[in-house]
């Protein structure tokens, strides 16, 4: 793949993969089955219950799917042909595109700064519990996308390449 063709993978894919973020973060904050993994302040939780694993499962499931659909729409069925490396690459890079999404976009500004009503975003969710949020991400989320695209390439590769 030439360097363009990897910035237009990351930039169609990234888009469609925070347009779908948009609408999960809308449906958790909306239905308040974002509260079944975190306190009210927006921290996780020392003890998950049940449903709030199964949320944080939730939104694994859909970076996962992006991933291996990614793979599929954008490269498989256009046979483009990647190493299996290259694939986990590209695939962590989606990823981490998806994370500071989320960080950037959706946890500093729109829940510390626009803070929209429609989204019931509660008091207690405020810039200093988000600050503890993004600082607490920052090493965890990289690491929980090695084994998640790991997860996806190895899905990816097995069924179209």
């Amino acid at each position: 793949m030439k360097i363009a063709d990897i910035f237009s993978y990351l930039l169609f894919w990234g888009l469609i993969g925070c347009c779908l973020f948009n609408v999960y973060v809308m449906l958790v904050f909306r239905t308040g089955i974002v509260y079944t993994a975190r306190h009210k302040d927006g921290t996780l939780k020392k003890k998950a219950s049940v449903s709030g694993i199964v949320n944080s499962l939730l939104l694994l499931d859909c970076i996962l799917g992006i991933q291996v659909a990614s793979n599929y729409f954008g490269l498989a069925s256009r046979r483009t042909e990647i190493s299996f490396a290259g694939l986990y690459l590209l695939n962590y890079a989606l990823y981490i595109v998806l994370v500071i999404y989320d960080t950037l976009v959706i946890d500093y500004l729109v829940i510390v700064k626009w803070r929209p009503k429609f989204l019931m975003i509660p008091e207690a969710m405020n810039a200093q519990s988000m600050r503890q949020h993004i600082i607490a991400s920052i090493p965890i989320a990289p690491a929980i996308g090695l084994v998640l695209t790991a997860l996806s390439t190895l899905i990816a590769w097995v069924a179209f390449f």
